[in-house]
């Protein structure tokens, strides 16, 4: 087992016990319990209205692997541009044709699939990633409780906020988003429904910096599908998700 691959199962591991204890629980395992379990994996498709950059109405199918695999694929009249990060290296491709490679710290999907894995929680439970509460004048709007996320890597922080139900309904945090550059991404998350046992969000309003980004709605999600890592290296072996609701 690789190093990578003994440090998320045991972040995966470590919590069950105490999911299943009368303990009190810490937040971000109560946040995790509220959710209806660990989403170890993914797949959404996407209706978006985009605001910035090529505004209008966009398609496109996200898919994560726990801890931190990511692919987005968008939807073009020209076909389909993937791109892939397989926790080390990123790769674009239009259609089925290879276009760039890139293993580089800085490369911007290397952000998206981080943001991604703070959205799903999981993460944030593995060895390097300091998790404290947000004190009350760093709450997000609307927000009952938050938590700040610190990855000690890189030092890149997240906020987070929760309802009162104890579902993540904010996140903000660093982000790569060419041609725009680097900035603060906030994601808002509503519209949330039981999905295959989990209590998921179907709309994310999304700002970038102090401009609003894009309104999201997955009109299709499949969590905890079976994805090989693997499979973040070819866009051909990313499922597609037909579960609607």
């Amino acid at each position: 087992m690789s190093r990578r691959s003994a440090g998320a199962a045991l972040g995966l591991a470590m919590w069950l016990p105490v999911l299943g204890g009368c303990a009190p629980r810490p937040p971000l395992l109560r946040a995790i319990q509220a959710r209806g379990g660990p989403l170890r994996a993914v797949v959404r498709e996407v209706q978006a209205d985009v605001f910035v950059g090529a505004p209008g109405r966009w398609s496109w199918r996200t898919a994560f692997l726990y801890p931190d695999r990511y692919a987005w694929t968008i939807f073009t009249a020209a076909g389909a541009d993937h791109y892939l990060f397989d926790g080390a290296v990123s790769r674009t491709f239009v259609e089925s044709n290879p276009v760039s490679v890139d293993a580089g710290p800085d490369a911007p999907l290397r952000s998206h699939a981080r943001f991604t894995a703070v959205t799903y929680l999981d993460a944030l439970l593995l060895p390097g990633v300091q998790v404290t509460p947000l004190a009350g004048p760093e709450l997000p709007e609307g927000a009952a409780w938050g938590l700040a996320a610190v990855f000690a890597g890189d030092g890149a922080r997240y906020r987070l906020g929760f309802d009162a139900r104890d579902l993540l309904v904010h996140v903000e945090g660093p982000l790569g988003l060419p041609p725009l550059g680097a900035g603060t991404l906030s994601a808002r998350f509503a519209d949330f429904h039981r999905t295959n046992g989990l209590f998921l969000p179907y709309r994310t309003a999304y700002t970038f910096g102090a401009a609003p980004l894009a309104d999201e709605r997955a009109v299709a999600v499949c969590p905890n599908v079976r994805l090989a890592p693997e499979a973040f290296r070819m866009p051909a072996a990313i499922p597609t998700c037909g579960r609607r609701r």
